[in-house]
């Protein structure tokens, strides 16, 4: 049976509390505990709504790392790894991930603050860690990141003589692949749960792959074999793209870590983006031709000039009728480290009776209001399946993902507009001119980028001349020879072509002869390859 509690004792009782309280406010309201294996450090916080920001500087220090103030943001840096963010976006860059927070970082008095979902994304990344914040008690707790087993799927087809390996997990994860003298090996950062131990293949490259803790080596058939690696997300998949190469010299150890080769600068690295796909269809002319054949019919011819004439490395986002989402083609090209990435499309006449060409390169605010309908449009494409995330103005921010892109848009500008001075010759229309739009495919490409509607599909006349060959091949040239355009300009600017020095005038014949001409140096190529990608049919 309960007793009630001495009178006495209730001015006691009441003092206690009121001390609890008080002590519970104790706390300076623009402070923080941060909490760590090491101990409780108390770090500055700011607020905005009902957001709460930590003072990075503070935060990264007692971690053990430094942040860095550059022209265009901050750096942050634990590990030897590095993540960029400024005031302008919600998302941070950290190696080729994006980390979201709620709000874009805060600059206060010249220091950064961010939300707390920074530190979660960057220290899982940096250092096996992970972040939580309790806001009742504001506690920024740092704890050993605990990490579950990833289910692993493996499956190989060769297509068009390229064997593709396609390791789809069931979460991110941290990966490393070593190439050796006949096999590739994928070491993985969390423990993995693999669908068989070993398993042999009936595939010209591809002779074995076995699992071994959290390691999977891939046996080739040859020591000839060569590989490109990428990673597409949602869902997390590693790809490699296996093909015949060249045979290793005699005595010559092949390189141990999976690299681009090293080459001189210049134009070497091409991807081409082919339009929609699969239910994705774009737009349809009168006469029932769909924007995705058109666009897949054009740019195969077109990837096949560009590789014979140019002797470039040349890839397709997509070599069929699959769905590929918008982010995702130019993560390829990303992935590939492309140096020029142009997208293709056909038109849809938001104008009765529009015909031409357009080309746009990217940027947040469109340059009028049927520049603004047409990236509205092209946006509205349903993302492939598994995919996430809206197409808003936060998201076209991402053209800040690096906290360099700007950089490109200069050279996206020039790109855009030798390919539409091509199209206005083969069109002998008026000059429709180089747009300005928030096209997302083109968002987070870090190489030039331009997309290019080749004609106006929903006008009966265009529509007959998109499927004749004889205007096929017309646009292929004047596509080629706008890249070829580009290639030359921008090599001859930064030095890689020498360009012919002015003639002299000439001078009054006085019995002497003038000056030979100078020959224009060779333009330096890379080794003619066309790469192509596949993706699962929807």
């Amino acid at each position: 049976m309960n007793r009630p509690l001495p009178k006495r004792l209730l001015p006691t009782l009441l003092l206690a509390v009121v001390a609890a309280l008080l002590l519970g406010q104790s706390m300076n309201p623009n402070q923080a505990t941060l909490r760590t294996p090491a101990g409780d450090k108390t770090v500055t916080i700011a607020r905005q709504g009902n957001q709460t920001f930590f003072s990075a500087e503070e935060v990264v220090t007692a971690l053990g790392g430094t942040v860095t103030k550059d022209t265009n943001g901050w750096k942050v840096t634990i590990n030897n790894v590095t993540a960029a963010f400024g005031t302008d976006s919600r998302f941070a860059v950290v190696r080729e991930d994006l980390i979201e927070m709620p709000l874009a970082p805060l600059s206060v008095d010249g220091h950064p603050f961010v939300a707390w979902q920074f530190f979660n994304g960057f220290l899982s990344r940096a250092s096996d860690q992970e972040a939580a914040f309790d806001p009742v008690n504001r506690v920024l707790s740092v704890r050993v990141l605990q990490r579950s087993v990833v289910n692993v799927q493996f499956s190989v087809a060769n297509v068009q003589g390229i064997s593709k390996i396609v390791l789809t997990l069931s979460g991110l994860v941290d990966y490393a692949i070593v190439k050796e003298a006949s096999a590739y090996t994928v070491h993985f950062k969390t423990p993995v749960k693999p669908p068989f131990g070993e398993q042999t293949f009936d595939d010209p490259y591809v002779a074995k792959a076995a699992f071994t803790g959290n390691d999977l080596r891939i046996l080739l058939t040859s020591p000839d074999v060569v590989g490109d690696a990428y990673r597409l997300d949602n869902p997390f998949r590693i790809v490699l793209d296996l093909r015949k190469g060249a045979a290793p010299a005699p005595g010559v150890v092949p390189p141990t870590v999976v690299t681009r080769p090293v080459e001189q600068p210049g134009i070497h690295t091409i991807v081409i983006d082919p339009g929609h796909g699969g239910t994705q269809v774009g737009a349809i002319g009168p006469a029932g031709l769909m924007e995705k054949d058109a666009t897949m019919a054009l740019c195969r011819k077109l990837a096949d000039a560009l590789s014979a004439k140019l002797h470039a490395r040349v890839i397709l986002t997509r070599t069929d009728d699959s769905l590929v989402s918008l982010d995702q083609r130019t993560a390829i090209a990303n992935q590939y480290k492309a140096d020029l990435f142009l997208s293709v499309h056909m038109n849809a006449a938001v104008v009765k009776g529009a015909k031409g060409s357009e080309t746009y390169f990217l940027s947040l605010e469109a340059s009028d209001e049927l520049a603004k309908r047409a990236a509205d449009v092209e946006n509205a494409a349903p993302k492939a399946a598994g995919a996430s995330g809206g197409a808003n103005e936060g998201d076209l921010k991402l053209i800040l993902w690096d906290l360099a892109q700007q950089s490109y848009l200069n050279e996206s500008s020039r790109f855009a507009q030798d390919v539409q001075e091509e199209m206005n010759r083969i069109s002998g229309i008026t000059n429709r001119g180089v747009k300005q739009a928030p096209f997302k495919v083109l968002v987070g490409a870090t190489m030039p980028a331009a997309l290019v509607e080749v004609a106006f599909i929903t006008n009966p006349d265009e529509e007959a001349r998109i499927k004749s060959e004889d205007f096929q091949n017309t646009v292929v040239d004047a596509l080629t020879t706008a890249v070829q355009r580009y290639k030359t300009d921008y090599e001859t600017r930064i030095g890689v072509i020498q360009p012919v020095p002015p003639q002299p005038t000439a001078l009054p014949a006085t019995g002497t002869s003038a000056p030979a001409k100078t020959p224009a140096a060779p333009t330096t190529t890379a080794p003619a390859t066309t790469i192509t990608t596949t993706r699962t049919k929807p």
